[in-house]
């Protein structure tokens, strides 16, 4: 499968299927490779079926037809609305999931189309984009719902203990290409007000949230300075994660999640908060991230 991929280097790769949602993700693509000043480039996959008796089997060139023809209808459409865009496409045989991910390895960015929105896990994301997501050798943008435009703030959720250095960076650059600013969402964890707790360990977990923000804060003014003019706002929020992320974005946002990045379950690489973010939100920019817990030493308890 990989020598059939001819993905043009630091290209926006898209997935098209001859659904709705895949127009979308087109759509959306497009307008990304523009802003990006890179080229576009169409991928179909299709899955060898499995040969059963009676049937006279097929060439690869001949099982690739309707995908190949698919792909230039998108592409001609692409270079009527976009035409100083380089826009190419091909199909490829192999499972849609794995062919997108080994086209990630050139791309600067993998766009998928989604189900429409809702508050239920599983079924909505479809298996395709979720295990893009999850797997992608780079960001990955989830595409659910028509969007001409998102003027609003870049949103991207962090926790503070674990501040994920790589999807903020990506929030950042992204706001820069759109001339907008970035709203970082920090939600901060509860604090276990119970009886059985004595005052001395409550009161260290206190310090020990209060210096992740700051901690936190640290790094999105190191982030901020290194993107000269562009705005960042820092909110922390006690609400619940999901919740938070997609209320501040609303529907004028594009949100940043983080991924795990390799391995094996995608529910689980991804984790529950980028998956509820991925059911609720429009658009959803997934990056992985290397996962470096803060904690806290001596030394820098004072800082």
């Amino acid at each position: 499968m990989a020598a059939q991929l001819q993905v043009p280097s630091g290209a926006v790769v898209v997935g098209v299927d001859g659904s709705d949602r895949s127009v979308r993700a087109v759509d959306w693509a497009a307008a990304e490779a523009e802003r990006r000043g890179a080229p576009l480039h169409l991928v179909y996959a299709f899955e060898w079926p499995a040969l059963t008796e009676g049937y006279e089997p097929m060439s690869s060139d001949e099982m690739l037809q309707p995908g190949n023809r698919m792909v230039e209808e998108h592409v001609a459409r692409v270079r009527e609305t976009h035409p100083g865009l380089a826009v190419s496409g091909q199909a490829a045989l192999g499972r849609p999931s794995v062919v997108l991910v080994e086209a990630s390895r050139r791309a600067a960015v993998v766009v998928v189309g989604a189900r429409g929105l809702g508050r239920f896990t599983g079924p909505l994301l479809g298996s395709v984009s979720q295990k893009v997501a999850a797997h992608a050798h780079g960001p990955v943008i989830v595409v659910r719902q028509q969007v001409a435009d998102l003027p609003g703030p870049v949103v991207v959720g962090a926790d503070p203990e674990d501040p994920p250095r790589e999807a903020l960076t990506y929030a950042f650059e992204e706001a820069r290409r759109r001339g907008t600013g970035v709203l970082v969402v920090a939600v901060s964890h509860e604090l276990p007000f119970r009886a059985e707790y004595p005052e001395a360990a409550l009161l260290r977990m206190s310090q020990q949230v209060e210096w992740a923000e700051r901690h936190l804060r640290q790094i999105v003014d190191e982030l901020a300075a290194e993107h000269d003019g562009v705005p960042v706002d820092l909110r922390i929020s006690n609400a619940y994660p999901v919740d938070a992320i997609v209320e501040a974005a609303g529907t004028q946002s594009l949100v940043v999640v983080g991924s795990r990045g390799h391995g094996g379950l995608a529910s689980v690489l991804l984790g529950s908060i980028s998956r509820g973010v991925l059911h609720r939100a429009p658009v959803v920019a997934v990056v992985r991230v290397f996962h470096e817990p803060v904690v806290e030493t001596a030394e820098t308890a004072g800082t």
